[in-house]
């Protein structure tokens, strides 16, 4: 392996606390990372799209986006489409070798693993990552009915620390494959695309950089000077001119919302009425009927008509662009215009007021979005202050702190994950966290993310998460354990502060809180802490061989098996006599 590779390796591992695992894991979590940051704008764990190991069918990493979302869970995947009503599906799979050269037999071997996957009688001996995705992969083509903009598109990488050199025989074997895939029938698109050094490096570097969008914005006028705003533009869009700022090349659509806890409404009345607009071929009154775009962005480059948008997000316009997303394939909707606002800015105060004032077209009330956002935001606030004690860093954007080498990715905290660790803990619903995290919060509404709450129990479940994840990673809980980490966050929440919760708007939760917030911070007392857990997760007569555990029932015979735990730690009344 050339010296620069592997110093982007060394400096990835260390980003991830990957630094113990073999130097072919590390290639492959590396790869599989570059790859699909090129392909997906958003946070993922590695571990969601590795797939290497034994029965991985030469397969080392799997992603299935649907929508803009990386789906891990069958439950995502309905929660997606029935929100949407259409499937958008790209499906990547990965196989990285450290070797210095390609190799023809281990590129020939991937492509006959990807299509034994893709077989509807697969041969092969697959690893429990392969039968998941192979599981969620089949329900998303038995849904094709949604497929109404395209079919999937399935591309391919191999990756290795070579350079590739158009060898003839390598490209035949390619050429072949790709042929072989496009018979089975089922793709828009294949591709199969060799990377070298150079390459995966490049893609690497890649992933350092904020989306970037060119557009011809032609009819506009730039607003006049305002306090705290670099430029601000206000005009109307083609439709085909629109759409390269809210979708990729396959036309899928970028995790670019920034209110991304309401995110899409789905076909509420708002949106049967934008899209009955669209349907009646009323093309010409799109442009007077909605309230249009509002995008915000750090930096923009203009060239005559032509405007680079960089570091972007829709902060007003989400239900508006998924409308026009599904509309796409409409005859004539090349004639809509869209009523657009840029705006560039990197004041936080001003986009956040921004937000506010323009969404006034969804069902969600103000005074309701004005509590999200504001909570939002000082909870992040409150992650600030806490860094004194414990780095945490709330990602209350998309990928806000990819730039920042000096960050360890394990330390960021996503919003959906903020939400999975905050319910399994405090509102004792481990069961209920499995599937699209906007469905969750709709589950929870009113108990998450409430003005009132303190921000201790939600920073306290973040913490419990990263030392979770960490010990799984060291070895210090049991990688197979690593499915029901959610309950094990449940359980540590029984043994560090008992079945009753004081309100988390009381002062009392928050002491509560800060006992639970020194044992987490403490390495040696957290791990003691989460090897009890999973001795009881262990004793509890859960069916230790399931993938995945959804049903309250289970949850209840951890309720029960702590319980146990915590009557035979009480002395008996002799003892205390004595």
């Amino acid at each position: 392996m050339d010296k620069i590779t592997k110093s982007l390796i060394d400096t990835f591992s260390h980003q991830y606390e990957i630094e113990n695992v073999s130097e072919a894991t590390k290639f492959e979590h590396f790869s599989n990372f570059s790859v699909v940051s090129k392909l997906f704008r958003g946070s993922f764990e590695l571990e969601d799209i590795h797939a290497g190991s034994g029965g991985d069918c030469g397969i080392d990493g799997i992603a299935l986006i649907v929508n803009g979302r990386i789906i891990i869970d069958e439950d995502e995947l309905r929660d997606v489409v029935d929100t949407t009503s259409h499937l958008d599906a790209d499906v990547t799979f990965i196989q990285s070798k450290t070797s210095s050269s390609f190799d023809g037999s281990s590129i020939g071997s991937f492509i006959h693993g990807v299509k034994d996957f893709l077989s509807d009688d697969p041969q092969l001996v697959q690893n429990d990552r392969i039968r998941k995705m192979k599981a969620i992969w089949e329900s998303a083509i038995s849904m094709s009915s949604y497929m109404i903009n395209r079919r999937p598109v399935c591309r391919l990488y191999y990756v290795c620390t070579g350079k590739w050199q158009n060898d003839q025989n390598l490209k035949a074997i390619i050429s072949s494959g790709k042929a072989e895939i496009e018979n089975i029938g089922l793709f828009e698109e294949v591709s199969i695309e060799p990377l070298g050094a150079s390459e995966i490096q490049r893609l690497f570097h890649e992933t350092k950089n904020k989306l970037s969008s060119t557009i011809n914005f032609q009819s506009r006028i730039t607003l006049p000077d305002i306090e705290g705003v670099q430029e601000a533009y206000l005009g109307v869009l083609p439709f085909q001119e629109y759409v390269k700022l809210i979708q990729d090349e396959n036309s899928t659509i970028y995790s670019i919302f920034d209110d991304n806890v309401r995110d899409f409404q789905g076909n509420n009345v708002v949106n049967k009425k934008i899209k009955g607009t669209l349907e009646d071929k009323k093309f010409d009154l799109f442009c007077v009927l909605n309230n249009g775009i509002t995008i915000v962005a750090s930096a923009l480059t203009p060239a005559a008509n032509r405007f680079t948008i960089r570091d972007y997000q829709v902060v007003n316009g989400c239900q508006t662009s998924h409308v026009l997303h599904e509309c796409q394939n409409i005859e004539g909707i090349d004639d809509v215009y869209v009523p657009i606002k840029i705006v560039v800015t990197d004041n936080d105060d001003i986009k956040t007021a921004i937000t506010l004032a323009t969404n006034s077209q969804t069902e969600v009330k103000t005074e309701q979005l004005e509590a999200l956002n504001m909570f939002q935001k000082k909870l992040e606030l409150y992650y600030n202050a806490e860094r004194k004690v414990f780095p945490l860093y709330y990602e209350r954007r998309s990928q806000q702190y990819n730039s920042d080498a000096g960050i360890k990715k394990t330390q960021v905290i996503s919003i959906p994950i903020q939400i999975k660790s905050f319910a399994s803990m405090f509102l004792n619903s481990p069961h209920l966290v499995s599937g699209y995290y906007g469905t969750i919060v709709k589950r929870f509404s009113g108990q998450i993310f409430n003005e009132e709450h303190k921000y201790s129990p939600y920073y306290v479940s973040a913490l419990s998460y990263y030392r979770i994840e960490q010990f799984f990673r060291s070895g210090g809980l049991k990688s197979e354990n690593k499915k029901a980490r959610f309950h094990l966050l449940y359980i540590v929440r029984l043994l560090a502060a008992g079945e009753s919760l004081p309100p988390f708007n009381s002062n009392k939760i928050e002491s509560t809180c800060e006992e639970l917030k020194k044992t987490l911070v403490d390495e040696g007392r957290a791990l003691s802490l989460f090897q009890k857990a999973q001795e009881i997760f262990e004793s509890s007569g859960l069916d230790l061989g399931k993938k995945q555990y959804k049903s309250e029932s289970e949850t209840e015979l951890l309720l029960a098996a702590y319980r146990s735990h915590n009557n035979s730690m009480q002395p008996t009344a002799a003892a205390s006599a004595d």
